[in-house]
């Protein structure tokens, strides 16, 4: 994830973030979603809820064949793989740079009806038909007895998450409990633990080839004919970092593993973790972690890089500069904030993975008439165990949550913008981003979302679905 502040003319930020205090306080409070006192409860019957779907991993996982990617049937055309958002920023040259490899893909049905499906992506370097590192979703036994999936990711380049088979339902409650994490982050004291570096193998280059952070950014020289090693490094350096999708709601349907910067233009709500290299926080802070006992916030650099961040996405920059990208603004809530979402690089809590599997996270999203509530609850590092709930309106002032409507009754279109790219190799116009008559299906996601950053393991269980009882 790669985090970043929209800037707004300053009497506006004045006005927004007036607006969140006074309207994110104020349904926090009537909705009763402060951040939740300890509950040692774990999984176990959801209050006001219904149980509909449950998979615990104890049935045999399935298998499919992998599928070379043809970029026949994009999400979108702004920045999906073959996205013209790259080709208006570097050319002609880039076009080469995507075709130097091949994209595998698969996907296959999980549990009860097939409710969840497993969707992976994978990269063949040389095209010969024979992925080098291909990513899995299997089933495993911890030494503990636990039955889990296990996800692996080997190489940065690929892909695998868990989401739901059909669109999620107006109301509803997606939770599961995460056992293992292995993507970056200290382990006792260093990020250079088992062999690796912040999760990586220290094997060969890894970098954000061929979709970088822009050709304007800093980390190399902007030169898309530059060779595979030469593009922005991600396993140290300015833009050296790891991370994991603890869970996220996307606005479209079917999603699948892309590059990392189509992701920062989908997400509506999301928890996840952002394990930064030391050379990328440099002298700064690298953010801020949430002392939930205390209310005070510490730094980033002196945390173990293992932690949790539960934000939201908000309003895009409309017309990013040349050599930019495309993305939205990101608001982030922690009990120091008293639940208010604040665009600042903020999270809420630490995992300790050295205690696991014994200690279990859980996470969970639901969604109500007025807003979503994002949840995270375990032994988390210097509070102990607490159950972290913070509940955002769907708009807050002049603040929405990107596409949060799913149906079009739900909005007035008041939010509609084109997206302008006026770039160093074309220009391009795409409007009507989120006009009146527009609905955005719910679709959760768990795992490792990016193919161009990103590698490690982790292994879940019990994601369990839940809809209002009536």
């Amino acid at each position: 994830m790669r985090k970043r502040t929209i800037p707004i003319p300053t009497g506006r930020r004045r006005r927004v973030c007036a607006a969140l205090t006074a309207g994110v306080l104020g349904a926090t409070a009537l909705s009763g979603a402060m951040p939740a006192s300890a509950d040692r409860g774990g999984h176990g019957p959801q209050p006001g809820w219904k149980l509909l779907y449950s998979e615990d991993f104890t049935k045999p996982l399935g298998d499919a064949p992998w599928i070379r990617e043809a970029y026949d049937d994009p999400f979108d055309t702004v920045m999906d793989d073959n996205g013209e958002w790259y080709r208006n920023d570097y050319g002609p040259v880039w076009e080469q740079q995507l075709n130097s490899f091949a994209t595998y893909r698969k996907e296959f049905r999980v549990g009860k009806d097939g409710w969840l499906t497993a969707s992976l992506s994978a990269r063949d370097w040389n095209k010969d038909g024979r992925i080098e590192a291909p990513p899995s979703i299997t089933n495993r036994t911890l030494p503990n007895g636990r039955k889990v999936a296990e996800i692996k990711v080997p190489d940065h380049t690929g892909g695998a998450i868990f989401r739901p088979t059909n669109k999620l339902p107006e109301r509803y409650r997606i939770e599961y409990k995460l056992t293992t994490i292995d993507f970056g982050g200290k382990r006792n004291g260093t990020i250079e633990y088992d062999g690796r570096i912040n999760g990586y193998s220290k094997e060969g280059c890894k970098t954000q080839h061929p979709w970088g952070e822009g050709s304007n950014s800093p980390g190399w020289e902007g030169d898309a004919s530059a060779p595979y090693c030469e593009w922005q490094d991600v396993r140290a350096g300015r833009y050296g970092y790891n991370g994991f999708h603890y869970l996220s709601i996307v606005d479209f349907a079917n999603p699948a593993p892309r590059n990392n910067h189509f992701w920062h233009y989908r997400r509506k709500v999301l928890m996840d973790g952002f394990a930064q290299h030391p050379d990328r926080v440099g002298d700064g802070t690298g953010g801020r972690v949430c002392n939930a006992n205390t209310g005070e916030y510490y730094n980033y650099r002196d945390s173990s890089f293992n932690t949790v961040n539960m934000w939201i996405s908000g309003l895009p920059n409309w017309r990013p500069g040349k050599g930019g990208l495309a993305g939205n603004s990101q608001w982030f809530m922690t009990s120091c904030s008293g639940g208010v979402a604040e665009q600042q690089l903020s999270s809420a809590a630490e995992l300790q993975p050295e205690l696991m599997p014994n200690t279990e996270y859980t996470f969970a999203i639901e969604r109500d008439a007025t807003g979503y509530t994002l949840e995270a609850a375990g032994d988390f590092a210097r509070v102990g165990y607490k159950k972290l709930r913070f509940h955002r309106p769907f708009i807050v002032g002049n603040a929405p949550i990107w596409h949060y409507n799913q149906k079009p009754s739900e909005y007035d279109g008041r939010f509609n913008n084109t997206l302008v790219q006026n770039d160093h190799n074309g220009t391009r116009e795409w409007p009507d981003q989120w006009p009146a008559g527009s609905g955005y299906p719910d679709y959760f996601v768990i795992g490792d979302l990016y193919t161009n950053v990103y590698e490690g393991s982790a292994s879940l269980t019990d994601i369990r679905l839940y809809i209002p009882k009536k």
